[in-house]
């Protein structure tokens, strides 16, 4: 027995059953039932919706987290005004103690 390739004219019969086979097979099938497809339909509808609502929250989530960084950025602002006015009172408080004992030296001589 020889083995003989197969030519153009056998690979392109070949190509053509299969794609025959694939279409009767496809054919064949059963028609889609309707209330499949429709509860398909609604739970996708149902994902969308949970997915929207998902995502709203996350926006609410970081605008809530937002207006938190906001307030604690505001209130590091204040604290830190604070911090400086109370150092300038407390430099201001040691020159009035040093310029009045530096005064009674001078009242003594």
């Amino acid at each position: 027995m020889v083995f003989k390739l197969p030519d153009f004219a056998d690979r392109a019969k070949a190509a053509a059953e299969a794609r025959a086979a694939k279409l009767d097979k496809f054919k064949s099938a059963p028609p889609p039932d309707e209330d499949k497809l429709a509860a398909r339909a609604r739970a996708a509808e149902k994902r969308a919706e949970r997915e929207e609502q998902r995502k709203l929250e996350r926006a609410e989530k970081a605008r809530q987290a937002e207006e938190q960084r906001k307030v604690k950025e505001a209130e590091a602002v204040v604290k830190a005004e604070q911090q400086r006015l109370e150092e300038i009172a407390r430099v201001a408080a040691q020159k009035a103690a040093r310029d009045a004992r530096y005064a009674a030296r001078k009242s003594k001589r």
